[in-house]
């Protein structure tokens, strides 16, 4: 991916062909630049990559092309091929993958200008899409029709980015914010009746009419399983009451003989998107690990013999030998040939990352491991 999906500006292609050739002609998000930056930070971290020049110039790339080419504050949303701005809305999820890269850059070397970066990103979040009933506002313009409803979505990536923030920085106001986050997560985002999470929101945080409502993504609830844990560990908060109540209900979802978890639910356990994206896979992964690392003793071990089984099914139905991947598989479980997401490149080093990780804080606390065969 360093060779070959970077452009003489130092920015990534959105994608690669079926073929691992990349689409130069795509438009770009910019938030795939901010994903690449933790990538390349998280390899160089683990001593997997020399990645810090390649994190270096995303970083200026990002900066230079996205960050406030209009004057305005923010970053733009989407580039064209030319690298003129496509798209100049600001968007909160995008904002979000800007603080968590800003974070690793500045955890990784130290350079201050990219915490302090980080501090005017969020006084302009706070400024132009803070709500007063609590979390933010999709993004500007106001009357922009995309920004109607509200996400829990993006308010889940806040919470990433800012105990990336807080790590990277030891400064206890990000974990504030970061409790801010899972306040929302506990008075809003999480279904009581069904075990589930809330996607979509009126701007009173009243669950969205209609099949946005019911909608109930599992890669999302695998995510939170792992954030939560995550939280816990930062703030000594135990989050087990929703952390094991997500996992009861995503482990319900399909036999114990499946691998993989399906793309979209509703409210009702009824299926209503049977695809298989790999980032809920990757995501997935994570729920499991967490469950071995923070919840009960007597699920420890079915958990990380699940965390295996996922891990080689995404090997052999998803990896590819030149280091590119399959994206989805259809409702056959068959692959579906498309487009390679850079995107996705995220989901896939933080599983793995946390895969090691989580075998040496077992084999630390005396823990057999022998079922978690890491492979870097």
């Amino acid at each position: 991916w360093a060779k070959t999906a970077i452009d003489a500006h130092g920015g990534f292609c959105e994608e690669l062909s079926h073929k691992s050739t990349p689409n130069w002609n795509a438009v770009r998000r910019v938030r795939v630049q901010a994903r690449q930056i933790f990538t390349y930070c998280l390899a160089a971290e683990n001593r997997w990559f020399d990645g810090l020049a390649t994190a270096q110039n995303t970083l200026d790339f990002m900066l230079t092309k996205g960050f406030m080419p209009d004057g305005e504050p923010g970053f733009v949303s989407l580039l064209n091929p030319n690298l003129s701005v496509r798209d100049p809305r600001r968007d909160l999820y995008d904002h979000a993958f800007y603080l968590l890269a800003l974070a690793w850059h500045y955890r990784i070397t130290g350079q201050r200008t990219s915490l302090a970066l980080a501090d005017s990103v969020l006084g302009f979040l706070d400024r132009e899409l803070g709500a007063d009933n609590g979390g933010f506002f999709e993004g500007l313009p106001a009357g922009d029709p995309r920004n109607a409803l509200r996400r829990q979505n993006p308010h889940m990536h806040l919470l990433e980015a800012f105990m990336a923030l807080y790590d990277a920085s030891n400064e206890a106001k990000y974990l504030h914010r970061a409790t801010d986050m899972i306040s929302l997560f506990e008075q809003h985002f999480f279904d009581v009746d069904t075990d589930t999470i809330t996607e979509f929101f009126h701007r009173n945080w009243v669950p969205a009419r209609g099949r946005q409502g019911k909608s109930v993504e599992p890669g999302h609830m695998a995510e939170w399983i792992w954030l939560l844990g995550q939280y816990q560990s930062r703030s000594h908060i135990s989050t087990r009451k929703w952390a094991d109540k997500l996992y009861t209900k995503i482990k319900s979802y399909e036999p114990d003989s499946a691998l993989f978890l399906i793309d979209e639910m509703d409210k009702t356990d009824a299926r209503v998107r049977a695809t298989k994206r790999l980032w809920v896979q990757t995501e997935l992964v994570k729920a499991h690990l967490a469950q071995a690392e923070f919840g009960a003793l007597t699920q420890r071990g079915s958990a990380l013999v699940q965390a295996t089984a996922t891990l080689d099914g995404i090997k052999e139905h998803y990896l590819r030998p030149d280091g590119t991947w399959i994206d989805q598989l259809g409702e056959t479980s068959l692959p579906v040939l498309g487009a390679i997401p850079t995107s996705t490149f995220y989901h896939i080093i933080c599983m793995i990352s946390e895969a090691c990780r989580v075998v040496d804080v077992i084999k630390d606390e005396g823990v057999h491991s022998s079922t978690i065969r890491t492979r870097k």
